[in-house]
């Protein structure tokens, strides 16, 4: 297997080749890393029975214990948002908004991190494999200039499997980077939905807990 890839890198052009495995690996890192993060780190395993707990603390008047549950599942995303709500349980619904806001804007590019590297990079591999056909090219032609019979048949080959060497190993790193952009693409958009859409849960069951008790209240 090594024998093997020497040999391609030999044959595709060291400089090239080593450039576009350059950026697979970064490609790679950065894939391991995000999907860490996303999979592992930032996203609820079970969003929807984590917020019915949430929903029943807080309708049961135990804020605190809201609040105590939301640190205790960091460093995931959703609750630090929740969190940063409840503690302005208490005051307008303006105020849990503001509070609501600013947090998911301070967790938004934690989720966005990196992800359009990803893309670039799949450019650039693009353009290396086609620097690598030029390459190839113009080590073929400029060869067979001066070669005669079976030499220049010889240099025109080579100069060609240098060129679609070059071209497949840049357009499949490409494809890797493009593949991996997409989904992470979508995990982000779902992380980024998820937190939107149960902040706005937390501000109607905050406000349903409010007109609660201003009914107690007046009786």
């Amino acid at each position: 297997m090594i024998d093997w890839l020497a040999e391609k890198f030999h044959i595709g052009g060291p400089l090239v080749m080593a450039s576009i495995t350059a950026v697979l690996l970064l490609a790679l890192a950065i894939t391991i890393e995000r999907c860490y993060r996303y999979w592992i780190q930032y996203d609820l395993s079970n969003t929807a029975g984590f917020m019915a707990a949430i929903q029943k603390m807080i309708m049961n008047n135990s804020i605190e214990n809201a609040i105590r549950m939301c640190k205790r599942a960091r460093p995931k995303l959703l609750p630090y948002v929740l969190s940063e709500g409840l503690k302005r349980a208490n005051n307008s619904a303006e105020e849990i908004d503001n509070a609501i806001h600013h947090a998911s804007l301070s967790v938004i590019p934690k989720i966005n991190k990196l992800i359009g590297i990803l893309g670039t990079l799949a450019n650039v591999a693009t353009l290396l494999g086609l620097l690598g056909t030029i390459f190839g090219l113009m080590k073929s032609f400029g060869g067979a200039a001066t070669a005669t019979g079976a030499q220049k048949q010889t240099i025109l080959a080579e100069g060609i499997s240098e060129a679609l060497t070059a071209t497949s190993y840049g357009l499949s790193a490409a494809l890797f980077c493009i593949l991996m952009h997409g989904l992470l693409t979508m995990k982000q958009q779902a992380i980024v939905a998820e937190i939107q859409k149960n902040s706005a849960k937390l501000t109607d069951i905050l406000f349903t807990r409010s007109i609660k008790i201003k009914g107690y209240r007046e009786k």
